[in-house]
């Protein structure tokens, strides 16, 4: 079984449940070292088709929205224990400061050179649209434009293929799954609080997302076969992630505030 963990910031910082202190992050890592496998994420689909019942579980850690701490704090904890992991990176953004998020904003996105020493790294990269909107709000060319210009800048930038987009918010409908498709990405990640009645396949890849309330028991919810505490977990996910929304609706036009593109 592959869990498929979402962390955001590793930080002291900012008001939101989204960050997770670098102590409690280290304490997280060393449970998942202990009591899983963290796999390489360059390998993470093969991993997706194994039963539920292979020993050891499976975790891949993931990283949405490309916060500098992720690269100040993250990186080192990781590299210190040999793991490598997958960040999404909100493209229009990259070195400049956050403007869109209301619950961390004021932050610092990874610089282009940041990203690039990730990669070397063994860490792989993933387009979470250029200004981080609510896809399933965004008009077709909007929703085309925040897909495909986000692919194709970070792909001139670090010189790497960029096949799988993180959608904000975890939120997509049919509509933003063509749109993905079409603009050439092989693999999409949401949040498993976005209920999809669909078979689901690469493009709708579930991730567990990690707050920074989260006790050991959840920790330990998440990475396990179905039980009480992770029905508890999940409801809980699906309710945060729903107040999440309330970045969407207040920057609804978080285009104007992208800076300048180089």
């Amino acid at each position: 079984m592959l869990t498929i963990l979402e962390f955001h910031n590793i930080s002291h910082r900012g008001i939101g449940w989204t960050n997770v202190p670098p102590a409690r992050f280290a304490d997280i890592l060393d449970y998942l070292q202990t009591e899983t496998e963290i796999i390489d994420p360059c390998d993470f689909y093969k991993y997706l088709m194994q039963p539920e019942s292979a020993r050891p579980p499976k975790v891949m850690l993931t990283f949405d929205d490309g916060y500098e701490e992720i690269y100040t704090r993250a990186f080192p904890l990781m590299r210190e224990r040999g793991l490598t992991g997958m960040v999404s990176v909100v493209a229009g953004f990259t070195g400049s400061t956050n403007k869109w998020d209301i619950m961390g904003g004021g932050l610092r996105h990874l610089g282009w050179d940041q990203v690039s020493e990730l990669i070397k790294s063994g860490w792989i990269i993933c387009s979470h649209t250029m200004t981080h909107p609510d896809l399933k709000r965004c008009t077709d060319d909007r929703l085309d434009w925040e897909l495909v210009e986000s692919k194709k800048l970070l792909e001139s930038r670090l010189g790497i293929p960029i096949p799988a987009i993180a959608y904000p918010f975890g939120r997509f409908n049919l509509r933003v799954l063509v749109a993905a498709c079409r603009a050439g990405y092989k693999f999409g990640f949401t949040v498993g609080a976005e209920r999809w009645k669909r078979r689901r396949g690469p493009l709708t890849i579930r991730r567990v997302p990690v707050y920074q309330i989260d006790p050991d028991a959840l920790i330990r919810a998440k990475v396990k076969p179905n039980g009480p505490v992770k029905r508890f977990d999940a409801l809980k996910n699906r309710a945060f992630n729903k107040l999440s929304l309330a970045t969407s609706f207040v920057h609804r036009n978080s285009y104007k505030y992208i800076p300048q593109l180089p």
